[in-house]
């Protein structure tokens, strides 16, 4: 029987995609953290590209293409290159940390995005549980609750603004001639006061960083800038 050539071609072609589908599995995502300082996500594989955001040192993104120079990634929503020589392989654990610029607590919501309700909010350096990785947002457990919370200010390495210190006693002043300082919930200007004390205040330093000190005063803990103690 003498075949046509068009049902040769139809043939062919049906081998061909058949071949295309079998033979070249799909790359399986992994993930990766950024190191050595803010790394500039590019619109394309370029460094005369666009770029669409920098992010910090361990910052968590999924990998959809490694190459030896650029890494085709998304981070925070945004799909876009990264040079490959900055990313580390994220390590198997899904414990991340509460990472945020200006000290202020990260809100745990009931839903992905910023109408989902606040159930409760948790200081920088928190440990965090991924259950479920998301674009912007992870679905997380953080001291027996679930919820969500912004992946960008989530990092795989903790950033601590204070160190613990054998507990003293510190007197607080103001260094701008000011009779009170502030005593907030957390490390930052921008964070909730929780009160306000008279300079001449004895306070019991538990932990000190470079801008600011975590103190107990009359049995509440806190934290006010390490410049207004005096020791």
């Amino acid at each position: 029987m003498k075949t046509s050539k068009k049902y040769v071609r139809t043939i062919s072609a049906a081998l061909c995609s058949v071949m295309l589908l079998t033979g070249a599995p799909a790359l399986a995502e992994t993930y990766a953290t950024v190191r050595g300082g803010g790394l500039n996500l590019r619109q394309t594989a370029s460094l005369e590209a666009k770029v669409l955001g920098q992010y910090p040192t361990g910052t968590w993104i999924t990998i959809h293409e490694q190459g030896d120079t650029w890494s085709k990634v998304s981070v925070d929503g945004k799909t876009g290159y990264m040079m490959s020589k900055y990313l580390s392989a994220a390590q198997s654990t899904n414990t991340m940390y509460v990472r945020t610029n200006t000290g202020i607590g990260l809100n745990l919501r009931t839903a992905p995005g910023m109408n989902g309700k606040i159930i409760t909010s948790f200081k920088p350096g928190t440990a965090v549980t991924i259950l479920k990785k998301g674009s912007g947002w992870y679905y997380v457990s953080v001291n027996g609750q679930e919820g969500y919370m912004s992946s960008k200010f989530l990092a795989a390495q903790n950033v601590s603004y204070t160190k613990p210190v054998d507990p003293f006693t510190a007197t607080l002043k103001n260094i701008n001639g000011g009779s009170v300082v502030n005593f907030r919930l957390y490390p930052g200007m921008k964070t909730k006061i929780l009160a306000t004390y008279p300079v001449g205040t004895q306070v019991k330093v538990l932990e000190m960083g470079e801008n600011w000190s975590l103190v107990e005063i009359n049995g509440q803990q806190g934290y006010v800038s390490t410049y207004f103690l005096k020791y």
